[in-house]
């Protein structure tokens, strides 16, 4: 990783430096958010509630040239929690976009450091009865979360209605477990990367249709040492790794300026290698009256996509639909199916009306098999109406609640969490300075 990232940064500093004039970018920003909510964990039966207070400091800076731009920005989360001091974090986040635009092709780069709490990020359940979850399964306490990404794209003009691009993404998750945290099935430390080709063909001005194919490797691992027989020290634990084959048509369709349709359908081919073991402290000497077990299983699928977005003086609004197969943080790729509708109405100039609503089904792609112990199938609703605020130029006002809803495939219960949440954000109006 660091030899392809040193060549990234060099490829930067090529770029900017055949710009003959640079038009410096330095945005502050601050956002304060107040949220109440009856259910952080989304547990069966929640204890108490919750008063989050998020302080969220900000800066963007980079440039813009006449074939190139440059963003960085840094952010800083201060979480505090009313009722679970425990949970409180301080979230660093980092992310950096270039983009290149040449004659015949264009580049885009894509790079993110984050640390997270988990609590935000995870809504796995850890055990078969998620009313007995402790902080022994890790969801009732915090467990920080550093994600790591890159990601390069190019697109090259082979003609005028003929172009190709060529497509990496690498994905590195890595979560800090306490000592007393020894189910570490629960949070599997994983590496993801992608590799994907997509041909598009122009057909008219409004119709343009593309193929893709793509290859993604993933790997996640995890070991946690105990006491065999009370007395004899051990290390327990498991690794998988699955390779995937894709394979996709699509097409683009303007009706006007203002609508466009966006369809995609396509097959996957997985092949998942698991392996459980027991081994004697520091040694690969298998421990004699545990189970080791080595599985393969070869499973095929379907993927699509599907979006519908109209924008237009009065608001905007998108329906979206969609599976596929995603890393994820309970040592096996999830296959996920959603559903989505988004909407915007603009009352006047400065008041606005919203909603979003998701539906999620995730279903766990594992080489095991009648394995309970390990069932994070779940589906997820979410429903969130908005009203927003343009108090001045520089000041946005968001009033929002929530309505989520998790139901638990291994025991058919249903856990319910509701927020209301109010959004100041301040960013002043800065010039830019030319060089």
């Amino acid at each position: 990783m660091k030899i392809k990232t040193d060549f990234l940064l060099s490829a930067l500093v090529l770029f900017s430096s055949n710009s003959s004039a640079l038009d410096l970018l330095f945005k502050p920003e601050f956002s304060f958010k107040e949220r109440y909510d009856d259910n952080v964990r989304m547990q069966i039966h929640p204890n108490h509630s919750n008063l989050i207070s998020t302080i969220s400091p900000g800066v963007l800076f980079g440039y813009l040239a006449d074939d190139n731009e440059l963003n960085t920005r840094f952010k800083w989360n201060e979480l505090i929690y009313s009722s679970d001091s425990a949970l409180d974090f301080s979230e660093k986040l980092v992310n950096l976009n270039h983009k290149y635009q040449g004659e015949l092709f264009k580049t885009d780069l894509v790079a993110s450091y984050a640390e997270e709490s988990s609590i935000n990020t995870q809504l796995d359940p850890t055990q078969i009865d998620p009313t007995q979850i402790n902080e022994r399964g890790g969801v009732q306490t915090l467990v920080p979360r550093n994600t790591k990404s890159i990601a390069p794209t190019v697109i090259y003009s082979l003609s005028e209605k003929n172009s190709i691009q060529l497509g990496y993404s690498y994905t590195d998750v890595a979560y800090e477990r306490k000592p007393n945290l020894i189910n570490g099935l629960n949070y599997s430390d994983y590496s993801y990367q992608q590799y994907s080709a997509t041909a598009t063909h122009t057909y008219t001005e409004r119709l343009s249709f593309n193929l893709t194919g793509a290859y993604s490797d993933y790997e996640s691992a995890n070991q946690n040492p105990g006491l065999a027989l009370g007395v004899i020290p051990i290390t327990s634990g498991f690794s998988q790794k699955s390779t995937t084959f894709t394979y996709q048509a699509g097409l683009q369709y303007l009706f006007d300026e203002q609508t466009q349709l966006a369809l995609s359908a396509g097959i996957r081919d997985t092949t998942t290698e698991s392996t459980q073991f027991t081994y004697f402290r520091n040694t690969t000497i298998p421990f004699p009256l545990s189970q080791q077990s080595s599985s393969s299983k070869n499973s095929m699928g379907n993927v699509f996509s599907a979006n519908l977005s109209r924008k237009s003086e009065w608001g905007n609004f998108s329906l979206s639909a969609g599976q596929q197969l995603n890393p994820a943080s309970t040592g096996q790729q999830q296959t996920s199916t959603t559903f989505s509708a988004q909407g915007r109405y603009n009352l006047t100039e400065r008041l606005s009306t919203g909603f979003n609503a998701n539906y999620l089904l995730s279903e766990s792609v594992s080489a095991f098999s009648n394995n309970t112990s390990r069932s994070n199938n779940r589906t997820y609703i979410t429903l969130s109406p908005n009203i927003q605020w343009r108090w001045t130029p520089e000041i946005n006002l968001d009033f929002s609640y929530s309505y989520r809803q998790q139901v638990y495939e291994s025991t058919n219960q249903t856990a319910v969490g509701d927020s209301v949440q109010l959004q100041f954000s301040y960013q002043p109006q800065i010039n830019r300075q030319v060089k």
